[in-house]
């Protein structure tokens, strides 16, 4: 009876019991100096920390993409046809150090001649029917998508000298583009011409395989023959000083370029 008691005793005393409690306490693990403080000042600062990191995080890569992002040039010069010659690397790279070379001069001033190359492949639709009798894959819907971004861009003004394919420029003819005859002091040559409504010639385009420009520089043959050289004409309402001074520019490298 009394070894009976003992070992009751024993079990009793090696639990744990809470009275009115939950149940067993579990034993708190000890924290540190600095989880403790850490936690009281997250309890105290939580919504500040939060916001300061925010705007922290927005300020970071607003930054890294202002450092990342390419200056624009002294020249944006448009390029659109059924040609893939931006994809070559033997082409394009020989282009753009040719038209940078042919610059008339650092319009920026930051002691670097530079043209931006702005590029869209497009082909119509007699293009594409030719490509597909050829057993060519053309996908229309990507060709449909280049043209709309072409058109778009277009529209920004952005650039003002074009190289065009015949059909995209004989779509801009009237009133899109500038008499450049008026540019050039003449009818240059390789014009393209048409007459207006006053019964005036107007010099629309320059056909590029029949200028020198063509004929003496290689890296321009990278590019076909019937490739149409042309001004578009300003689209934007009122005076804007910055894309007139890209219009000015556009003029004086088409002069420099053609050697007029």
């Amino acid at each position: 009876m009394e070894n009976g008691e003992n070992r009751r005793e024993e079990k009793i005393e090696a639990r744990d019991i809470r009275i009115g409690g939950h149940g067993a306490a579990a034993a708190e693990r000890p924290h540190g100096k600095l989880y403790r403080w850490f936690d009281n000042f997250w309890y105290h600062h939580k919504w500040k920390t939060i916001i300061i990191t925010f705007f922290a995080v927005v300020f970071l890569v607003c930054t890294l993409q202002m450092c990342g992002k390419a200056e624009e040039g002294d020249l944006r010069v448009l390029m659109v046809g059924p040609y893939g010659f931006a994809t070559e690397e033997s082409g394009i790279g020989d282009l753009q150090a040719f038209l940078d070379k042919s610059l008339p001069r650092d319009f920026d001033e930051n002691g670097v001649k530079r043209v931006e190359i702005v590029h869209y492949t497009v082909l119509s639709e007699e293009q594409i029917k030719d490509r597909q009798t050829q057993d060519v894959s053309v996908v229309t819907s990507q060709n449909s998508e280049n043209y709309q971004q072409y058109i778009s861009y277009l529209q920004t003004g952005e650039s003002a000298l074009l190289f065009l394919d015949p059909w995209l420029c004989d779509e801009l003819n009237r009133g899109q583009l500038l008499d450049l005859s008026t540019v050039l002091g003449g009818v240059p040559e390789g014009a393209l011409t048409r007459t207006d409504g006053q019964g005036n010639t107007v010099v629309y385009g320059i056909r590029l395989g029949d200028t020198a420009l063509y004929r003496d520089n290689r890296a321009m043959q990278c590019l076909p023959e019937d490739t149409v050289i042309c001004l578009a004409a300003p689209i934007y309402n009122g005076k804007d000083e910055k894309k007139a001074e890209k219009l000015e520019r556009a003029k004086e490298t088409l002069v420099s370029l053609l050697g007029e």
